[in-house]
């Protein structure tokens, strides 16, 4: 008797197949359980999120979604990447000399053998899907160190260091040159790789430098002959669908990099310099793939994590998030937005760019080819029968005005702006053209915040301030004896002492004086001095409270928040 494959009876077990179905799939694809699954994927049977946890579980061992994981890179560096390749396989973690595997084939025996030779160690196969295995290795064998090879050894080609005056159709052949191609896809994965959010591409008298914006900060990765920035910023245009013949005036666009399984966007954008054009790439796409977290997992102290969900769950009103260009705010927008999602609610967002994607809520992506703005959609959102709406950006009194309208006639309006501080946005709304009756009793409270980097845990030690630190963040200079931490740099950090980051904040909720102050028309400072009487808190306090909990480093608060009176 024939043994029915394992996927087959599991999925029966599960009731997502039954006995005549099965028997059918066996017949047509001739036994083969993996054509089985990924044709029941195919018409939609099983999701494909579930198909890789259904595998694993069918075959009693553990799944990993790569895309949720960490890899260490020293593991991945002893592997060589012909033999990843070849049998679908990369190295994951190690913990207690026994290196965990994801493969695509956990039963090859013969494969896991050869991988404890290479790696001298215990390893321990976990599945994952081949798509996702072929990605992974695409984008964890970029190194720095290699691509500053790559560059060296393309630019001895005769083909890159022609003299005179290039033609279009030179300049174009270079950049589709295969060495070219290679080369730019690494430098965009690389970024993917070590969580950039801009890749910087900076011509400078004598060479090129590309820097890469990690946790906030920009950090030097690798430089560029002069001979090859044109060809390799010629590639990105084509990719972006732009000019590669203009070199003279700003160019922006998007290039989508494709990958086996997903692609990666980047927002492209070219400006010309005394010594060439300059090019930053924005990686996005990143957070589509990510889950939302729950607000009680953005990094709110407690008494700010109350505020939050007070404010979240008012009836209606507007609830701003403000701070500075990549601050976090669409990732503590979105938390809310999970928060209030549910079937009985209709959620409606217009953003520029979409960044997450939540399912159970309507999402706009800005247009502005065709006039799709934030105005134009909010009204059109008002005609939708909306409970929440969120604006990506009010940028504008038309806006701000209909924002303002929709929260007074019972719709809950979340919202981001550009401003220094929570308070701030009373005074940008005025600014704007929006009158003071209008906000007081529209607005439900604002956040403000800023990203700091983590202490990377790996290399964590705590140390006693200085007099002067101690002086300069308590008003008893410090009489208490508290410790401050720092990262010393490791290999996991790449010496910097920091890895990920966090947000700290400064949150106000409106009360009836904030509101009777507002309507008067009072100045900043007024409303500020009447919040604290009342909790107000600063981000710097907030800041200060992280040190001492060892998250994050007190010249990391330095560089985003600036002393105040808490």
């Amino acid at each position: 008797m024939t043994l029915e494959p394992k996927l087959i009876s599991f999925l029966k077990s599960k009731g997502i197949l039954k006995d005549d179905e099965a028997k059918q799939l066996l017949e047509n694809f001739k036994g083969d359980e993996w054509e089985i699954l990924q044709f029941l994927v195919r018409r939609g049977t099983i999701p494909a999120k579930k198909a890789g946890r259904y595998w694993g579980d069918a075959h009693e061992v553990a799944y990993v979604e790569l895309k949720k994981t960490l890899f260490q890179e020293s593991l991945v560096k002893d592997v060589p990447v012909e033999f990843a390749r070849e049998n679908k396989v990369i190295p994951l973690y190690e913990m207690a000399r026994v290196v965990t595997v994801a493969t695509a084939d956990p039963a090859n025996k013969e494969v896991l053998k050869l991988l404890e030779k290479i790696l001298n160690r215990q390893v321990s196969p976990v599945f994952s899907m081949p798509e996702e295995i072929i990605d992974a290795i695409e984008v964890q064998y970029q190194t720095s160190e290699s691509l500053s090879d790559s560059m060296l050894e393309i630019a001895d080609n005769p083909i890159f260091n022609q003299t005179g005056q290039i033609t279009a159709e030179q300049l174009r052949k270079e950049a589709q040159d295969e060495t070219i191609v290679s080369l730019g896809r690494g430098m965009l994965l690389l970024g993917v790789k070590e969580r950039a959010s801009d890749i910087h591409i900076d011509p400078e008298e004598n060479r090129v430098r590309v820097r890469y914006r990690i946790d906030g900060v920009l950090q030097d990765r690798m430089e560029m002959e002069k001979s090859l920035h044109p060809p390799v910023i010629s590639w990105m245009k084509i990719q972006a669908e732009l000019d590669i013949t203009e070199r003279r005036k700003p160019q922006d666009g998007r290039i989508k990099l494709q990958l086996n399984q997903k692609s990666i966007d980047y927002r492209f954008s070219t400006v010309p310099t005394i010594y060439g054009e300059k090019a930053v790439l924005r990686v996005l796409g990143q957070m589509e793939s990510q889950e939302v977290p729950d607000i009680d997992e953005i990094g709110f102290s407690k008494s700010n994590y109350l505020k939050v969900k007070k404010c979240a769950e008012h009836p209606n009103g507007i609830f701003f998030v403000t701070g500075p260009t990549g601050s976090g705010k669409s990732t503590t927008l979105f938390s809310v937005l999970k928060h209030l999602n549910s079937p009985e609610v209709n959620i409606m967002t217009i953003e520029d760019p979409v960044e997450y994607r939540l399912p159970g809520i309507n999402q706009i992506q800005v247009n502005k080819d065709i006039g799709l703005d934030f105005a134009l959609s909010l009204r059109a959102f008002l005609r939708q029968d909306p409970d929440v709406i969120l604006v990506g950006e009010i940028r504008d009194l038309e806006t701000a005005k209909i924002a303002s309208e929709a929260a007074l006639t019972g719709h809950v309006v979340l919202a981001t702006m550009h401003t220094n501080s929570a308070m701030q946005v009373v005074t940008r709304l005025i600014e704007m053209g929006v009158e003071s009756y209008l906000i007081a009793p529209a607005m439900i409270g604002a956040i403000s915040q800023r990203l700091v980097r983590r202490i990377c845990l790996k290399c964590i030690e705590k140390y006693r301030p200085t007099p002067e630190q101690m002086f300069r963040n308590f008003i008893d200079g410090g009489k208490t004896k508290i410790y401050f931490h720092r990262g010393k740099g490791c290999q996991e950090c790449a010496q910097t002492g920091y890895r990920g980051r966090m947000a700290i904040h400064e949150i106000f909720v409106m009360n009836p004086e904030l509101r009777a102050l507002i309507s008067l028309g009072a100045n900043v400072l007024d409303i500020e001095t009447a919040a604290r009487k009342t909790g107000f808190k600063s981000i710097r306090y907030d800041g200060i409270k992280k040190v001492i909990r060892g998250l994050t480093s007190i010249e990391e608060i330095e560089r985003v928040a600036a002393v105040d009176e808490d």
